[in-house]
């Protein structure tokens, strides 16, 4: 019961910042996504309400989890034009975008966020699926994203709209660091991409877009130095 009270305010709060259309599309997508993958992702939360480790919240949006309208067609492109199946989600929350992507094959999987509470149902979310995936490595750090470590072996990225432009920027040139010293090509999927040209402004190139009822809107951008 629980569960439908939240699907019926997030109902309401779409239809009344947006539109009825919009609200029922995404109500739909919300209730099969969490059937097909097992996950209770969609209770938005204000970042005020949770412990927060070394971030200033002014700069960063509350916890809405992503479309899997979105999140599915972004990832299922994704796997026909890159053999790469390590996957970074940067503002990871409660895990659905990680969830999702080990259904799609990835392997190894990191999720970062700065909320203590959203980072521990995710590890929970990715420790039920664990057994289902037995090659899956998984990690989930608490933390500021731009204290994260960027490995070498990481060429996926993902977002959700989470961060201001400042921090994006700050987080391509640590990006940019990584791939001058270890080249390959490297994609951001971004979804609700406000900020995207903070993306050309590093070279990126958009590869493929996915947009449905105007305000759903992803992303696929591509750089690539080896070329």
């Amino acid at each position: 019961m629980k569960k439908w009270l939240n699907y019926i305010k997030l109902y309401g709060y779409f239809a009344f910042n947006w539109n009825p259309v919009l609200a029922g599309f995404i109500l739909m997508h919300e209730i099969r996504g969490e059937k097909k993958f097992g996950v209770d992702t969609s209770k938005p939360l204000e970042l005020t309400q949770l412990t927060i480790a070394n971030g200033d919240i002014s700069h960063s949006s509350r916890y809405e989890a992503v479309n899997f309208y979105i999140l599915e067609a972004l990832l299922k492109r994704l796997c026909e034009i890159c053999d790469d199946r390590s996957f970074t989600d940067l503002g990871c929350g409660k895990g659905r975008a990680m969830v999702v992507a080990a259904h799609y094959g990835f392997i190894t999987i990191k999720g970062v966020d700065f909320a203590q509470e959203v980072c521990s149902i995710a590890e929970q979310h990715m420790q039920k699926i664990s057994s289902l995936f037995p090659q899956m490595e998984y990690r989930v750090l608490c933390k500021n994203v731009l204290e994260y470590d960027i490995q070498p072996n990481e060429s996926v990225f993902f977002m959700f709209n989470p961060f201001s432009d400042d921090t994006i920027a700050r987080f391509l040139e640590k990006v940019n660091v990584s791939i001058e010293q270890h080249p390959r090509p490297v994609y951001f999927l971004y979804v609700s991409p406000r900020y995207i040209e903070t993306f050309f402004e590093f070279e990126y190139e958009p590869v493929y877009r996915k947009r449905k009822l105007k305000w759903l809107d992803g992303v696929i951008l591509k750089k690539d130095i080896t070329a």
